[in-house]
């Protein structure tokens, strides 16, 4: 496919922003990632999503591995992960500062699984198997942003449900709004979840218009 043809063509004016959020989480923040992201999401959602390994509550299908775009997508997630990430937020690999991730893997995910269905693994906050995460938000509709929690020492809950606040055995510790075209970067060492709330994960919406992230996971 040539690059004009791709609908995943990155979008010439990015708005860039480091903040840190609720206790000091540090995020990197990237506005208008797309230069079409309707496109975008129309494209993914065409795509042979799958069941999630492991116990995240939805699908997951492959990037195009033949497009250039990507390709590119790629290229300047990874350039804005080192230059505007990694140089702001010292994150550590056996006892050394990271300098670079040298790769990155990328997929795209939706959430449809309902509330009543979650398995306990599925409920809870999660950390990820890499050091820092990144997701694009691709949903017009209000599908949630991403949840940061503290782990304390109270006794698991055994409610049922996405988790959306504090309870006995996690503390919310911070909040990152969603965006619709928005990639944001944070640590994925630190306790989070997807904040899924409202009717339309317990009904058809779930799969008609669900929640379309991309991921990203950034390797050293």
């Amino acid at each position: 496919m040539l690059l004009r043809d791709s609908p995943y063509q990155i979008s010439s004016r990015l708005n860039v922003r480091y903040e840190k959020i609720g206790a000091g989480i540090p995020v990197l923040f990237v506005d208008d990632f797309y230069a079409r992201p309707d496109d975008v999401r129309e494209a993914a959602l065409r795509l042979p999503f799958e069941k999630a390994p492991f116990f995240y509550p939805g699908r997951v299908a492959p990037v195009p591995a033949e497009d250039g775009a990507l390709r590119e997508v790629r290229r300047k997630v990874l350039e804005l992960a080192n230059g505007e990430y990694l140089s702001r937020v010292p994150i550590r690999k056996d006892g050394a500062r990271i300098a670079a991730f040298d790769d990155l893997h990328t997929d795209f995910a939706v959430v449809d699984v309902h509330p009543d269905a979650l398995s306990p693994q599925q409920r809870k906050p999660h950390t990820d198997p890499v050091a820092v995460f990144g997701l694009v938000y691709l949903s017009r509709a209000p599908r949630g942003g991403t949840l940061f929690f503290e782990q304390t020492a109270g006794e698991p809950d055994g409610g049922r449900g996405y988790f959306s606040g504090s309870t006995a055995e996690y503390q919310l510790r911070g909040r990152i709004e969603a965006a619709f075209n928005r990639l944001v970067i944070y640590p994925g060492f630190i306790p989070h979840s997807a904040e899924i709330e409202g009717d339309w994960i317990k009904g058809d919406e779930r799969f008609q218009a669900p929640r379309l992230t991309q991921r990203f996971a950034f390797i050293a």
